[in-house]
């Protein structure tokens, strides 16, 4: 029997609620590394060097999911969550040995079902497609929250990497939850900005890639480097440095729900031009931290500007193409920022010594991202294309 929301052409709740629940433990996937290096580190003896290329083979690996989309999206997210199963429960009993080619993997199923959920939300709430992608990334936020107090909790009596097991059970849940959906999901098809030729398009989505690579990386490298960095300060307490990260997520969070407010009262490009600036001012505050209330103060503001950042560059992305073959390569590019960035970060701290100086690279790429954001809406108005 199909379920009345699939013959009227709406999301059915119950692919809906999978959806979301999916989300949020991808929110808790894609930062538990950094959540755990700590702890790994002083069991496995890792130098900040070869910390960054363990954040580089998740990363590159979800970049590659990404890029391995079709056009059925319903195959995509289903095989994403069985990767993401596999890798995880193969990373929780290591001992170290194979660590990086396992995080490949595991991210290989993250890039998947994530870039397939984004694009089937994409599909679904077309008309509110930034909105409803801003809301969609808040439940990933919401993961992301969790995440470090989970890891503390779990700490204390199991073994760190082991939490990838807890994460692989809960992950069979959105895998048969989105499975008995699959004549909706099948059905669902894009709907797209009118763009007059092919270059137009690719010279609007090149940049757009570019942006959303730095944007993935500046987010990674800030969050999966924020436990290390506060954790060095040398503070009274330990409890800083999972409080600082928390807040990071609880302001994204918050930030993410509260996009689609504040977007029935400021442009797209206006909010951009706002949380861009802000958030550079943020960066700025976490090097220059010293004081446990600094470091939370500035990583909350992190959090809260960089939230309605990449939604709102992936709406437009989804505007712009014409289906998975033409954005997968972007959510590619995308993921890859989230590798290369943090190991830039690992081997620039490596070389000077200094935690403190790695994070100049991110900072450095907000600067980027400033002058890209500028440069992209003078072209996109060039092109006839709607403010962004």
């Amino acid at each position: 029997m199909v379920p009345l929301a699939e013959k009227e052409g709406k999301p059915s709740a119950e692919a809906v609620a999978g959806l979301y629940f999916g989300f949020v433990l991808t929110g808790i996937g894609t930062n538990l590394l950094g959540v755990i290096l700590p702890a790994l580190s002083g069991i496995w003896n890792l130098s900040d060097s070869h910390s960054g290329f363990l954040f580089a083979a998740q990363f590159t690996g979800s970049s590659t999911g990404a890029l391995l989309m079709q056009s059925n999206l319903f195959r995509s997210v289903t095989r994403g969550y069985a990767l993401l199963i596999v890798g995880a429960i193969a990373f929780a009993l290591c001992r170290g040995h194979f660590a990086a080619p396992l995080l490949f993997c595991f991210g290989l199923g993250l890039g998947s079902a994530m870039t397939a959920t984004s694009m089937l939300f994409g599909r679904m709430y077309a008309a509110s497609r930034g909105a409803s992608l801003s809301l969609l990334n808040a439940f990933w936020g919401f993961g992301a929250v969790l995440c470090p107090l989970l890891a503390t909790g779990w700490e204390r009596f199991r073994s760190s990497n082991s939490l990838y097991l807890m994460l692989a059970g809960l992950a069979i849940l959105p895998l048969i939850v989105i499975a008995t959906q699959r004549g909706y999901l099948s059905q669902l098809r894009d709907e797209v900005v009118a763009v007059p030729n092919r270059q137009t398009k690719l010279s609007l989505l090149i940049p757009l890639a570019i942006f959303a690579f730095l944007y993935v990386g500046v987010e990674s490298s800030i969050s999966g480097w924020m436990m290390t960095y506060v954790h060095r300060m040398g503070l009274a307490s330990g409890l800083y440095a999972p409080i600082a990260t928390s807040f990071f997520w609880i302001a994204l969070l918050v930030g993410r729900a509260a996009a689609p407010i504040a977007l029935k009262r400021i442009s797209e490009s206006g909010l951009l031009m706002i949380t861009l600036c802000v958030m550079l001012v943020s960066n700025v505050m976490l090097l220059l931290s010293h004081t446990p209330a600094m470091s939370i103060i500035s990583a909350s503001l992190a959090g809260l500007m960089m939230a309605p950042i990449f939604p709102l560059c992936m709406s437009k992305v989804l505007a712009i193409a014409s289906g998975p073959s033409e954005s997968r390569w972007v959510f590619a590019i995308s993921g890859m920022g989230g590798a290369v960035l943090p190991w830039m970060t690992g081997q620039l701290a490596s070389m000077s010594g200094s935690l403190r100086t790695g994070l100049a690279v991110p900072l450095v790429a907000g600067c980027v991202m400033l002058l890209l954001h500028q440069s992209t809406l003078a072209l996109m108005r060039r092109n006839g294309v709607e403010n962004w």
